[in-house]
């Protein structure tokens, strides 16, 4: 059976020992938390801005819950560069819940500060529904 070093790890073990970004070990897991109650006036192409991944911080994961849109409502979660960097499309036609995981997404650590942002899909969204996004990030 043979054992193998991921990247940081190897780093720590190395003679002399190379940097390792705080934030990668030893750091400091953030929570980013924000709702947003819809207008009825939000549609297609319209963005929600729900925060901002700072430089250097790595993005983990979160979650969203969300009301019931209206059919064939959808959502995505990204910055300006990926709009679907987060969360790719998903359904908001009814109530409900989304683990926010995307591949591309996890792990990014933007070099200078990113705003995070809802898109809106599919026409415009009901009136009088809350999102609610709680976002892990970690620093150093």
């Amino acid at each position: 059976m043979a054992d193998f070093n991921a990247t940081n790890y190897a780093r720590t073990q190395s003679v002399p020992m190379r940097s390792v970004d705080g934030g990668d070990y030893g750091g400091r897991q953030r929570v980013v938390y924000d709702e947003y109650v819809t207008t009825g006036s939000e549609t297609s192409g319209d963005r929600i801005r729900i925060g901002t991944l700072r430089a250097g911080q790595r993005f983990l994961g979160g979650r969203m819950t969300y009301g019931a849109m209206g059919s064939g409502r959808t959502l995505r979660l990204g910055d300006s560069e990926d709009d679907d960097r987060y969360l790719a499309s998903v359904s908001v036609s009814s109530a409900g819940q989304s683990t926010i995981a995307a591949a591309a997404g996890f792990g990014h650590k933007p070099e200078q500060d990113q705003d995070l942002f809802l898109t809106i899909g599919g026409g415009t969204l009901a009136s009088g529904q809350t999102i609610k996004l709680r976002l892990s990030i970690v620093s150093d």
